[in-house]
């Protein structure tokens, strides 16, 4: 089981983000609630699959670091447009009715199947975060499937006023080989 000093460093490397970033970042999360809470005395802090999809939006997403849990709090609750469905051992598995259950789902799943992700031709995951009005994108595909899942807020209802609109857009992207490295970490194999 991973620590949160292991998911930090690991974070770090995998996105090129600097280690004190990433640490501060994580500081962020935790004092917001949204990261497990480390325990004290001699037993271990660990840490889990949300709470390193967590860390990957505030990173990815954050255009500073003190908007760490904002950035979580927006990008997390983002409503997909279908549900993410893999195989994991011969099961259809659906998750991800929102961005940071995909997120956590995928990094849970891609380490018990790394080999089919290992080789970009074999199969590849891109996540994209959109910004500043948040949204969010998953492309994969394995062998002959694949899928584009988009993640939005909630939908306008009828007399809600209309969402800003903004001429500037920023994007961060990752793909499978962080979700691999981190997934595998937070697994413990």
């Amino acid at each position: 089981m991973a620590t949160p000093k292991d998911l930090v460093a690991q974070i770090a490397r995998q996105t090129g983000v600097p280690e004190g970033t990433v640490i501060l970042h994580d500081r962020n999360l935790m004092n917001a609630g949204l990261r497990s809470e480390g325990q004290r005395g001699r037993g271990k802090s660990v840490v889990n699959f949300t709470d390193a999809a967590n860390l990957l939006i505030a990173v990815a997403g954050s255009r500073n670091v003190k908007d760490s849990a904002k950035t979580v709090s927006e990008y997390a609750p983002l409503v997909a447009s279908s549900p993410l469905v893999f195989d994991d051992g011969g099961a259809e598995v659906r998750r991800g009715k929102t961005f940071g259950d995909a997120l956590a789902a995928l990094l849970e799943a891609v380490p018990s199947n790394r080999d089919a992700y290992v080789d970009p031709e074999q199969g590849s995951v891109d996540v994209f975060l959109y910004g500043p009005i948040p949204s969010a994108r998953i492309e994969w595909r394995v062998g002959g499937r694949s899928d584009i899942i988009r993640y939005n807020g909630p939908e306008r209802k009828r007399g809600d006023p209309y969402p800003p609109v903004a001429d500037l857009q920023f994007i961060a992207q990752f793909t499978q080989v962080t979700i691999g490295h981190v997934g595998e970490l937070v697994a413990g194999d």
